[in-house]
């Protein structure tokens, strides 16, 4: 990369990172591309010159993160279902936290801007199918992929809902302990625990 093709692209990258803070405190429709130029410290021209419109700046932030899959098969080393499942609970919910400022962007913005919620929807199924994928792959489940699938909506619906809609990421590890006994077992006993009552 030329010395000027990085001084662009530190340029954007300052445009995204002052916008996605100021759409988490302000909100979208109160936050004018003038205001994100100013505290970017950007002529105003440059803001367009990286993004046709406002709504190309706010897609930038949301689909320019790393991908679900990414994060969470880094993690699925261990051999067992409660293993795996400790490691993916534990990254989701870390990895959603540190992201704070975009989930609040994407949580908020969602509602009026059908492109937001249908990359929220895209990178919730990539996160199921992920954590199925991960779930699948311990040498102890027994479980039909249905089970498994449905066991993997029910721990992103869980993390998602703890650490972005409640916001409760640091109060939620006894919550999660128990979801994860309980998915680990549905799993790893034939049938499920409910049918051998």
């Amino acid at each position: 990369m030329t010395a000027s093709a990085h001084a662009r692209h530190t340029k954007r990258q300052v445009i995204v990172e002052t916008a996605e803070r100021l759409f988490a405190e302000h909100g979208y429709d109160a936050t004018s591309t003038a205001r994100i130029a100013h505290e970017a410290g950007v002529p105003s021209g440059l803001v367009f010159y990286h993004f046709a419109t406002k709504l190309d700046l706010l897609l930038a932030i949301v689909q320019e993160r790393p991908t679900p899959s990414e994060v969470l098969r880094s993690v699925a080393q261990g051999r067992s279902v409660r293993l795996r499942l400790r490691a993916v609970v534990a990254t989701m919910a870390e990895e959603l936290e540190h992201d704070r400022a975009a989930r609040t962007i994407v949580f908020r913005e969602a509602q009026g801007h059908p492109e937001i919620a249908e990359r929220a929807a895209e990178l919730f199924a990539e996160a199921t199918e992920t954590v199925a994928d991960v779930l699948a792959g311990a040498d102890d489940v027994v479980a039909e992929p249905d089970r498994v699938q449905a066991a993997a909506e029910l721990v992103v619906s869980r993390v998602f809902l703890d650490t972005v809609a409640l916001g409760q990421a640091d109060t939620a590890a006894e919550r999660h302990e128990a979801m994860i006994d309980l998915v680990a077992d549905s799993l790893t006993t034939p049938g499920g625990r409910a049918q051998q009552d």
